[in-house]
Parts: structure tokens; C-alpha cells; sequence
């Protein structure tokens, strides 16, 4: 969900300086002690307990993404069937009947927390919006620190998934014709962000497939809220199940992806790196906890994670190189 996992490749180590953007604040200190923590778990762990080869695994996955992708143009951050699939989409123009306040939009989508009386519609538009915070963020530091490799076709396609998702959650909102305009998400998700990003790829690796399971999560979530709010409009209901659906097709080909190259202690300790940030990171949606309640986020955090029965949901579409 938050980060291209392409990205974490780099093995640079990113300066503090660059965590700054907002005052210090006593909430900022804790969650950036947070990850400091977190990461210094993953590093003291040793990279020999943590990766495995995983070659088998991984070469059958590059093999479905070819087939269900086509083929990647990393310049044009392009993937050939997928791009013919948003085409078909753009040329049904469907619009919902329901209209939306677009200056009360926009107004909450650079707040941090929503205005008080907004109904259950606009909420998840705006939980929509928020994800798409991340992603973008998460997409744009990997670019900027230039860190995709072009000499892997696994990740090559890895990140563009992550560029298509801010695509698909821009037609998403799109479909209510509200346009999203760009602000940076929560502090702690830029800090996870960061922290993907500047550490190198082994030593990473059990936080970013945590992040993605917790994506896994709160797409499902928002995909399911979404269905139910637009019921009486069938065909908005299925192009919000189409969109989601692409996207958490990726989300758990990630989680599997990143099993598939950790060892017995790596999994634990993604599991464990789940349990604790999962529910905070979700919680960094206040829409999301608004739409739900923090009882609800929480039992769907605490229930068991099954990559197996999410990939069953979506048959031919998702592929899991790895349980976790």
C-alpha cells in the first residue's frame, strides 16, 4: 500500500533533515521513535536469519504479471494491458447520478481530520482521496531517489502496480466527477515511507510486506464500505468493485512476493511488524475510522490475516508466490 516495493533497493540511508516538513511535535517524537525502534528490530535481526532465495516463487509470479500485465515501459510507466483496460474504462465515461459538493471536497481533503457532519458517502470519498496520499507519496520519493532498477522485470512491474494504483483511485473519485489534488499524508505514514526507503532492501524487507498486508486490509475494507454505499447504483457499485479489486489483486501479489524472499524469522518478525503498525497505520484515515469505529478497525486487524482466502476471492487475478 504505502511504498513501491521497488524502491527499497537502494541501500542509501536517508538524512533525518529529510523527515522534517512539520513542527516537532510530542506525537511526532513518538512515532518517530516508533519506527527508530522498528528498524532497529529489523537490523539487529541479521540479514542471513531474514532472506532466502526464493527463485522458483518468484520466477512463477514474474510469469503471471507478464501474462495479466503485458509488457512494462518503465519511462512511459506504462504496463500494455493494463493500459488497454483504463482505455475501455475512460470510453464508458460512466458518472454516478449522485452529486458532491466539490469545494467541501477539496476543503477536507487538505485537512487532517474530516468536518464534523459529513455524511457516509463523503467520508469514504475522502478515505479514498487519503489513500491516494500515500501512494503517491510513496511513489514519487521512490522516482525521485531514482530507485527502480530497470534491469529487473519483477520489480519493473512492481512499480508501475504502484503508479496504476493512484491512477485507479483518481477514476474512483473520478466517477462522482471530484477532482484530487495532491497534499502529503499522515506523519507516520511519510515515516514508514522514509524509513522503506532509506534502509536497504534486507533489512526492509519485513516492514514493507507488514505495510502491504495492512493494505491488503484496508482496501478490502473500503472496497466493501464503498459497494454497500452506492448498492442502488449497480453499475458505480461494480466499477468501484473493478477499480478496488485491481488494486488489492496487487497488494496481496506483493505480500506473497515479499514471503516468498524472506526465511522462517523474516515472516515472524512481518507478521509481528503487522500486529503492531497495522491498526496505526488504518488509523491514520480518520474517514476510515469515522466510517467504521475504532472497534471494528481494530477486530479487523486482530483477526487472523490469510493470504490465501484473500487470493481465492480473486481468482485468476491474484497470485500469492507465498503464504505468510
Amino acid at each position: 500500500m504505502l511504498t513501491p516495493v521497488d524502491g527499497m533497493v537502494s541501500g542509501r540511508i536517508l538524512p533525518l533533515g529529510a523527515l522534517a516538513g512539520d513542527a516537532i511535535s510530542l506525537m511526532g517524537l513518538v512515532v518517530f521513535g516508533l519506527l527508530v525502534v522498528t528498524t532497529l528490530v529489523i537490523l539487529l535481526g541479521g540479514d542471513r536469519r531474514f532472506i532466502v532465495t526464493g527463485a522458483t516463487a518468484t520466477g512463477g509470479y514474474l510469469a503471471f504479471l507478464v501474462r495479466r500485465d503485458g509488457e512494462p515501459d518503465l519511462l512511459r510507466h506504462t504496463l500494455s494491458r493494463r493500459e488497454a483496460f483504463l482505455d475501455r474504462l475512460t470510453r464508458d465515461g460512466l458518472r454516478s447520478r449522485l452529486r458532491f459538493d466539490r469545494d467541501t471536497f477539496a476543503r477536507n481533503v487538505a485537512r487532517r481530520r474530516p468536518e464534523r457532519g459529513l455524511d457516509g458517502h463523503m467520508l469514504w470519498l475522502l478515505a479514498t482521496a487519503r489513500v491516494n496520499q500515500a501512494e503517491r507519496f510513496g511513489v514519487g520519493l521512490g522516482e525521485l531517489y531514482g530507485l527502480t532498477d530497470p534491469d529487473d522485470p519483477l520489480k519493473v512491474h512492481i512499480g508501475l502496480q504502484e503508479h496504476y494504483h493512484t491512477r485507479l483511485l483518481a477514476d474512483v473519485v473520478g466517477i462522482f466527477g471530484l477532482p484530487l489534488r495532491m497534499h502529503p499524508p499522515a506523519m507516520l505514514v511519510r515515516a514508514v515511507i522514509w524509513v522503506l526507503v532509506g534502509i536497504p532492501e534486507r533489512w526492509s524487507q519485513p516492514l514493507a510486506g507488514a505495510a502491504e498486508m495492512a493494505g491488503c486490509v484496508i482496501f478490502r475494507m473500503l472496497r466493501d464500505r464503498g459497494i454497500a454505499l452506492f448498492a442502488d447504483e449497480p453499475a458505480v457499485a461494480g466499477r468501484i468493485r473493478l477499480l478496488y479489486d485491481e488494486i488489492l489483486a496487487d497488494e496481496i501479489g506483493h505480500v506473497g512476493y515479499i514471503a516468498s524472499v524472506l526465511g522462517p524469522a523474516g515472516r515472524s518478525m512481518m507478521r509481528r511488524l503487522f500486529r503492531l503498525l497495522g491498526l496505526r497505520l488504518a488509523c491514520q484515515l480518520p474517514e476510515l475510522v469515522a466510517l467504521y469505529g475504532r472497534a471494528a478497525l481494530k477486530g479487523a486487524f486482530a483477526a487472523e490475516f490469510r493470504l490465501d482466502a484473500l487470493a481465492a476471492e480473486l481468482p485468476g487475478r491474484a497470485y500469492a508466490a507465498a503464504m505468510i
